[in-house]
């Protein structure tokens, strides 16, 4: 008969079944009426959190080391199977490491790992045959090869436990430790022990600082380490514990060569390493915490990946660069695991470059090295290198690379001065890497500043032809001409360090520069003036900055009204463009006389079937959408559809994007199938014709989501959200309106799945941008009830309130910004303030708040009825 574990036992056993957040309500239903139990079982519990062996370092407050006073029984001299042990050569928190020599059949000297007595358990031998099973599945140059693997003769005694004093009349921490060791009986076997390669080296860390390695020799180590690690995870196996003690450099013929060693903690991706039962508890630490991803160090309904190892490559790369880990180890284990868990998870840390910087101009300062070795680190540190670590280092990891094979082509590309995956392509950016790549051919810096010119007017140009590519060539060839030498003179001022800056600061830097210079300079060439304030403003629309983007359009529209008269097509052009710019700032009743001027004068010039009477259609019907009359929209849609199909066919750009432009007509209108199956449509015909990184396909990605969470396909919303989001940020950057606005998006609909743990920090990213950007418009008061919202789902009252109040004050003050969308977000904050109110009981304000929300219903159902 089995003897039945104490009752505190059996409820620690049955709590660690629960989620931590309904680990108390259990607690305090099965302990009822016994404190003394329950004081008991919550001593276990705490026991259990903290005994992790294998956290390599415990955290601040706890010094407890469940191996530390167990003895060694081997010693060198001994023999296990037929491996004479030589010497101990290493200690892990279960195993020990010796080297040993090997007689028969073959005479080597092999590195023999066996578990420390007193620590075989079924969950450490669990974990002590991942590693084994994981390596004999390797088969790769950088990798350790397992060479035998069997178990030690059994003891005849179970050694004395040395643990923790099981007497005394007391409950205290040292009992509920040995009782803990009661769950995990040995097996009826001997000790587990695997025999590897023998690797003789040194951490990769130490060796690059011993031999003063250049920047250039430890990437090419990494690219290998890197290779390494691809290996294993095509292998099925993700390391998940990848940092420099784990990876050791050895020199063959001269070569140094890096080996990946210890995947004691490995998880395999397909299938199990090993029959033997093996389970990481929801909140257990795996890994090491400086080394650590966001998703191994947080409670997350996201399983690891192999994207966890691409975090921790990172960490290495960083390491490798600065002398540094992103986040000091002694700072994290300090902290305590709450503050740990949440610097790995929300914490950015800073740029390899800024903390090279940094460290250098110290030893300036303090004498220990010339200003020439600060210059000359900087140099070797580029920029290309803090894009590659930080993409690593993304707390999203579906912005981080998708295979170590991946990263390690990035670091190549580097190497060869070829463009990098990990920035956003440009022309300036490419024609950068071709002049390092050709230095002769490019030797003169005049040649380089005319290539830039040549580059910059090539992407205003597309810029504004994808704007308006329904539109004639907008000048001459002498004009052009004009426009070029203009620019050609402004870059001579600008100068080569701006031109060889950050792409978007260099191009508003430039646009900027003209913009003053523009009026000035052409005043007696009116029609060159008002092409190159078109081009400009085309280019600031594409950037956001509608401000400038207006003032250059209506300049611009100003002087070819002038010059040319107001029946002219590139009085229409003007007029369409500063349509749209007044649009998107929800100027809309001039926004429509606009379109309105433009579509008559097309119409009267071009006929009633042109490309550019589509074009005017589109733009009329965007301002009926946005204005509330879908009904009113669509058919101007479905006009402009069928004329770009008869000029351009089925693969165009343009006809994707009128079959997209339908798509939100009938979304609309709540013709929710028809406009799912057209944005799937024009998402299909957008990445054929664009790619997967381009701002038209993220913008059909992002309205998809929009009507299938109207269908209440939350998943498959989240999934379009989620792509949406990496590509903007990638292409337009964080702050971009666009990414803003798929940033709340993908907040709500993790909010609407009670995903709110996941919400926050999007939401709290989205506040602090609108905030910074947009103080005062409806927006940033959405963005605060959102915040509020997922809060509220977490039962963080006293700050979901103050946001949720002020989020309503705000949008109600602003309502007229966009009456549509604002009315929905005024109706979901006031929802979320009733059930506030309802869940802390304070009824008077409840019904408060239910008044008007029956307000809101109201009001709909009139116009459902026709009711005003």
């Amino acid at each position: 008969m089995s003897e039945q574990p104490n009752p505190e036992v059996a409820i620690l056993n049955a709590a660690l079944e629960f989620h931590p957040v309904e680990r108390a309500a259990y607690l305090d239903q099965a302990c009822a009426g016994d404190p003394a139990l329950r004081q008991q079982v919550d001593a276990l519990l705490q026991a259990h959190e903290q005994a992790d062996s294998f956290l390599e370092v415990s955290p601040a407050g706890f010094d407890f080391k469940r191996t530390a006073n167990i003895p060694l029984t081997e010693k060198p001299g001994d023999k296990i199977g037929r491996y004479k042990l030589l010497q101990q050569i290493g200690e892990g928190g279960c195993g020990v490491v010796y080297m040993a020599e090997q007689e028969e059949p073959v005479r080597r000297r092999v590195a023999l790992k066996v578990i420390k007595l007193g620590m075989d358990t079924k969950q450490v031998i669990a974990r002590f045959e991942v590693e084994r099973q994981a390596l004999a599945l390797m088969d790769h140059p950088n990798i350790a090869k397992v060479f035998d693997a069997g178990s030690t003769e059994r003891p005849r005694t179970r050694p004395a436990d040395t643990l923790a004093p099981t007497g005394g009349e007391g409950r205290g921490e040292g009992d509920a430790i040995s009782q803990l060791s009661t769950l995990n009986s040995p097996l009826p076997l001997g000790r587990p022990y695997f025999v590897m390669e023998l690797v003789r080296g040194i951490k990769i860390t130490e060796f690059c600082d011993e031999n003063q390695l250049s920047t250039a020799d430890r990437l090419k180590l990494f690219i290998q380490v890197c290779q390494a690690i691809q290996h294993a995870h095509q292998k099925g196996v993700i390391h998940r514990d990848i940092k420099p003690s784990n990876i050791l450099v050895t020199v063959n013929d001269g070569v140094p060569v890096p080996k990946v060693i210890d995947f004691g903690i490995a998880k395999a991706t397909q299938g199990r390493l090993t029959d033997h039962t093996l389970f990481t508890a929801f909140e257990q630490f795996i890994g090491t915490p400086a080394y650590m991803s966001p998703e191994q160090a947080v409670m997350t309904s996201l399983d690891i990946d192999t994207r966890s190892d691409i975090y921790s490559l990172g960490v290495l790369l960083y390491e490798l660069l600065t002398g540094r880990t992103p986040f000091d180890q002694k700072e994290l284990l300090a902290a305590g695991l709450d503050e740990m868990r949440r610097t790995i998870r929300e914490k950015e840390p800073p740029k390899p470059s800024t903390v090279v910087e940094r460290l250098s101009k110290l030893r300036v300062e303090r004498g220990e090295a010339p200003a020439s070795t600060l210059n000359s680190q900087l140099k070797s540190l580029s920029t290309d290198l803090d894009w590659i670590a930080m993409k690593c280092l993304e707390k999203d990891r579906t912005r981080r690379y998708e295979t170590a094979n991946g990263l390690a082509r990035d670091i190549e590309r580097h190497l060869n001065n070829e463009p990098v995956v990990a920035r956003p392509p440009s022309a300036a950016y490419r024609f950068q890497k071709l002049v390092r790549r050709n230095k002769i051919a490019v030797a003169a810096t005049s040649a380089v500043a005319a290539a830039l010119i040549f580059g910059l007017g090539v992407s205003t140009w597309l810029f504004l032809k994808e704007r308006f590519e329904h539109q004639h060539a907008l000048a001459e060839a002498a004009k052009s001409k004009q426009v070029a030498e203009f620019l050609k003179d402004m870059l001579k001022g600008i100068g080569p360090s701006v031109a060889l800056g950050r792409d978007t600061t260099m191009l508003r830097e430039i646009l900027d520069k003209t913009a003053e210079r523009v009026g000035r300079d052409l005043t007696n060439q009116p029609e060159v003036e008002a092409e190159l304030r078109s081009t400009i403003g085309g280019v600031y629309y594409q950037l956001a900055e509608y401000d400038k983007a207006e003032a250059m359009d209506r300049a611009a529209l100003a002087i070819r009204r002038k010059v040319l008269g107001n029946m002219h097509t590139a009085v229409a052009d003007s007029l369409e463009a500063l349509g749209y710019v007044l649009w998107d700032q929800m100027k809309l009743t001039e926004a429509e006389a606009l379109h309105r001027e433009a579509l008559t004068i097309r119409k009267k010039l071009l006929g009633n079937d042109h490309p550019a009477i589509a074009s005017s259609l589109t733009g009329l019907a965007d301002v009926f959408l946005r204005n509330g009359k879908p009904a009113e929209a669509e058919p101007m849609y479905r006009e402009a559809l069928a004329m770009r199909r008869r000029w351009f066919g089925n693969e165009h750009v343009l006809t994707a994007l009128s079959v997209h432009n339908l798509a939100d007509g009938l979304s609309a209108q709540g013709k929710l199938s028809e406009a799912e199956t057209c944005y799937r449509d024009a998402l299909a015909m957008g990445r054929r014709l664009r790619g997967n990184d381009s701002p038209y396909t993220s913008g059909s990605l992002n309205n998809l989501g929009d009507v299938l969470r109207k269908e209440g396909k939350l998943t498959e919303a989240e999934s379009a959200y989620r792509e949406a989001l990496t590509s903007e940020r990638k292409v337009l950057g964080d702050e971009h309106p666009n990414t803003v606005e798929t940033l709340q998006k993908l907040a709500e609909v993790l909010c609407q799945q009670g995903k709110m743990f996941e919400a926050e920090p999007l939401a709290r990213e989205c506040l602090a941008i609108c905030e910074r950007k947009l103080p005062n418009d409806w927006q940033t008061f959405n963005a605060r009830s959102l915040l509020g919202g997922s809060l509220l789902g977490q039962k963080k009252i006293a700050e979901a309130e103050p946001l949720l109040l002020s989020g309503y004050e705000g949008m109600k003050m602003r309502e007229g910004q966009d009456p549509i969308i604002t009315k929905a977000r005024l109706k979901e904050t006031v929802q979320r303030l009733v059930q506030l109110y309802e869940v802390t009981g304070r009824a008077d304000q409840a019904a408060e708040w239910k008044q008007k929300l029956a307000g809101f219903d109201k009001t709909e159902a009139g116009k459902k009825t026709g009711g005003p």
